[in-house]
């Protein structure tokens, strides 16, 4: 069916995707509209909503392009900008910095502005005078004194650095001015005087070891006189003080040889070594061979040796993960030894509980007969196991030895030593486990029986100690045996007398890088004199004197 416009013969039109109208339809309408604003039948534009700008009127658009205008508009801005410019010009200047600004009026050629601003001079530096020695100076001939630009921009900072003083390098003046080049800025100064050798003064260690020797000595008179007293009191003999005093002092040093023993070998004359002072010697050189003596070499006692790498201790985790790599490795090495052929391979481990399954056709036939195998089997493991234990089993030689060893390796690096006082040692019954026990574990030291107050001296490991003392603080009951010596010498009197309690404390306890005694072993000292002098030639007399202060608790 034909529509309107087909019937007419035109184009049917086109419908814009968005609603509006077709392009062609609308460029059509815009000039018809364009037509009655020129026939003076204007039409309003339709604002946008998004427009805010109020539209121009026809009067407004008229004073907008009238030329007159522009040119008053473009005045009124350049003598604005003319005057900001001549109020920061008169700011800058009254500050006192040059400014290298560009003129106004070059840069705002605008007819009827004057401007204020006068023209900037050009900066010049001052001229660079030097005298003939090279020195900067002024137009007077002064010296000028050149100073580094203060960096800091605090003002406390820069005024410790005015402060500061400038230390200029001294002017060496010379008399002789036909060696000086006077090009040269700085004269050369004097050399400095090398270092030379200092010489020892002769016999100057000569006597420094005759003065400590005659030190020595009076000091060893000072010890014995001190250790005589205290022996035997303030009733020492004066005359054997005398005779000590005298044998001291008239006591002879060996003499300087003439010859030393060293030279007396290769010497024609062994006694002297013959000529002038200053005179070759006169040596036999007979005597003298190719061979050259290599003395062997001593380690010196003051440096240890080098310690053993430290042991690597493992969790229990890591002791098993071990172990049974061990093994596995180990099962992998037979394996393979008797997949080669070189071993025998073993016979299958048969128990009761796998019979069945190992030798099924076998135990189905004669079931008794193999239970009876199969149980000797299993006893002769168990043997062959029994066997290899007791084989590995330390006899009691090899116990006591590694014992022994554990004992010893304690005081390998330090020895621990424990000091006791005991009020009295004089019962066997006590001093033969105290002698007993100090045997068996190794120990060294001494006990001192005395009629004041018992002394027991051990040394050897922490571990021996540690037992030991157990034995003497807790074990030994001190007072049990006087007790049944006073219960068997009773005289059943009516008088009641006070038991004293028998003791043992100890009274020190420390460490030593050796024992200072070879063995253990019970000393008697009547006096005290005694029990120092016992100390004394081990160098542990203070261990009396520790015991004879202690205090009861």
């Amino acid at each position: 069916m034909a529509t309107a416009g087909e019937g007419n013969g035109e184009a049917p039109k086109k419908r814009s995707r968005w609603g509006g109208k077709d392009p062609a339809a609308a460029a059509g309408s815009a000039a018809g509209e364009g037509a009655e604003d020129g026939d003076g039948q204007s039409k309003r534009q339709r604002r946008s909503k998004w427009d805010t700008a109020q539209p121009l009127t026809a009067e407004e658009i008229a004073n907008q392009n009238d030329p007159s205008r522009i040119s008053k508009d473009a005045l009124a801005k350049a003598q604005r900008m003319a005057a900001i410019q001549a109020q920061i010009s008169q700011q800058i200047a009254s500050l006192g910095t040059s400014v290298g600004a560009v003129d106004p009026a070059k840069s705002f050629a605008i007819p009827g502005v004057t401007p204020g601003l006068p023209k900037p001079k050009t900066f010049m530096p001052a001229p660079l005078i030097l005298d003939k020695e090279g020195r900067h100076v002024d137009a007077s001939g002064k010296e000028v004194t050149l100073r580094a630009a203060d960096l800091s921009t605090l003002k406390a900072n820069q005024r410790e650095l005015r402060a500061i003083p400038l230390i200029e390098p001294e002017q060496v003046k010379t008399t002789d001015s036909s060696i000086v080049d006077p090009r040269m800025g700085v004269t050369s100064g004097g050399r400095m005087k090398r270092p030379t050798f200092t010489f020892v003064e002769d016999q100057r260690y000569i006597r420094r070891a005759e003065r400590f020797r005659d030190k020595m000595a009076v000091q060893e008179f000072n010890e014995q006189l001190k250790k005589m007293k205290e022996d035997k009191g303030k009733e020492a003999d004066k005359e054997t003080l005398a005779e000590m005093n005298l044998a001291l002092l008239k006591q002879k040093r060996e003499p300087v040889p003439e010859v030393e023993w060293w030279d007396s070998r290769v010497l024609q004359d062994p006694k002297t070594y013959g000529g002038e002072e200053g005179a070759p010697v006169a040596a036999s050189t007979d005597r003298v061979t190719i061979y050259i003596e290599h003395p062997v070499p001593i380690e010196p006692p003051s440096e240890a040796a080098e310690p053993p790498p430290l042991p690597m201790f493992l969790t229990k985790k890591e002791r098993k993960k071990l172990r049974r790599r061990t093994r596995m490795e180990r099962e992998l090495q037979r394996q393979e030894m008797v997949a080669r052929g070189f071993i025998k391979a073993p016979e299958p481990k048969v128990k009761i509980s796998n019979m069945m399954r190992v030798l099924s056709a076998d135990a189905t036939a004669d079931p008794t007969k193999i239970e009876a195998e199969v149980k000797k089997q299993m006893a002769t493991r168990l043997k062959n196991h029994n066997d290899r234990n007791q084989a590995r089993k330390k006899t009691a030689e090899e116990k006591r030895g590694k014992k022994l060893e554990k004992l010893a390796k304690e005081t390998e690096v330090e020895t621990t030593v424990h000091l006791y006082k005991v009020s009295d040692l004089t019962n066997k019954q006590n001093r033969y486990k105290v002698d007993v026990n100090a045997q068996y574990y190794r120990l060294h030291g001494v006990a001192i029986v005395s009629d004041a107050a018992s002394l027991i001296c051990v040394e050897g490991g922490a571990k021996s100690l540690a037992r030991f003392q157990k034995l003497l603080l807790r074990r030994i009951k001190w007072n049990a045996a006087d007790k049944a010596e006073a219960d068997d010498d009773d005289d059943h009197s009516d008088t009641d007398k006070e038991e004293e309690t028998n003791l043992c404390q100890l009274v020190w306890q420390g460490k030593l890088i050796k024992p200072n005694f070879p063995d253990f072993k019970f000393e008697v000292a009547r006096t005290e004199g005694q029990a120092r002098d016992l100390l004394r030639r081990r160098n542990v007399e203070h261990y009396w004197d520790l015991v004879k202060n202690f205090e009861n608790e």
